[in-house]
């Protein structure tokens, strides 16, 4: 089981929840801030570099035309884990339904997504708005520029735990089970509800919709079915990956729930 926070933690947790409520309070918004194209991924392993021309042309995509790298990398991760997925279980993803990313931080991903649900509607909610980044861009600004030209794609800074709107696919890519992540996002730790989280999850979902959740690693992922579980889920398939990204690979849990 994961240890509870210690003495320096919660001193960790304060401080980022200072600087979590002043950008809240003070963040505007200027408009989208897309990224530069890095044109090619350099750099990649022989194996990553295969499977990313291998799901470049089975899906006709090319996000490195539309993102920087490290933007463009965490698009084919996307996609790969989510095609690794399908290949395990002969999962046809639900299309053109209302899809819903819990916790989608920069939003980096939804290129992904978009392709693979060919959603209605797309919807990245984030606790986080506008915090600075490399340049002065906040990150509410950023995700805009990564959603242009993703029809239907949208950006809402909301607690997740006090959403109210329904969902045909929700989407939660590594979620807060555990203090540690949410300290390594510099966030305070007022924010690890997972019993909150999963129940709002159950309770937007629409009836014989779908969950897919992604957790690093196995124990992770078991702290993440049990609150699952716990809050009405019912467990679909689960596989293993290793992500392409990261020196070395690590493993990730992909698993859906209904």
């Amino acid at each position: 089981m994961p240890s509870a926070p210690g003495p320096v933690d919660r001193l960790r947790s304060a401080w980022y929840g200072f600087w979590f409520a002043l950008s809240e309070r003070t963040g505007r918004v200027r408009g989208p801030r897309a990224e530069t194209p890095c044109g090619e991924l350099g750099n990649l392993a022989p194996e990553a570099r295969a499977r990313v021309d291998s799901l470049r042309a089975h899906y006709a995509v090319a996000f490195e035309r539309r993102y920087a790298a490290r933007s463009a990398l965490l698009n084919y991760e996307y996609l790969d884990l989510l095609d690794a997925a399908s290949a395990e279980w002969g999962w046809e993803p639900p299309r053109g339904g209302e899809v819903h990313d819990v916790g989608c931080g920069g939003f980096a991903y939804a290129a992904a997504l978009h392709r693979w649900f060919a959603p209605r509607r797309l919807v990245g909610i984030d606790v986080e708005g506008h915090r600075r980044l490399q340049g002065g861009v906040t990150r509410h600004e950023r995700v805009l520029g990564h959603l242009q030209g993703l029809a239907g794609a949208e950006f809402v800074v909301a607690d997740y735990r006090e959403y109210a709107e329904r969902a045909d696919v929700l989407t939660a890519f590594f979620p807060f089970v555990t203090p540690g992540p949410v300290l390594g996002w510099r966030l305070p730790l007022g924010l690890l509800d997972p019993s909150t989280l999963f129940g709002a999850m159950r309770r937007n979902l629409r009836p014989g919709g779908l969950l897919l959740m992604v957790n690093h690693g196995a124990e992770e992922a078991a702290v993440a079915a049990r609150e699952a579980t716990a809050a009405g889920f019912a467990l679909r398939g689960r596989v293993e990956r290793e992500r392409l990204g990261g020196e070395p690979p690590w493993p990730v849990v992909v698993s859906t729930w209904c």
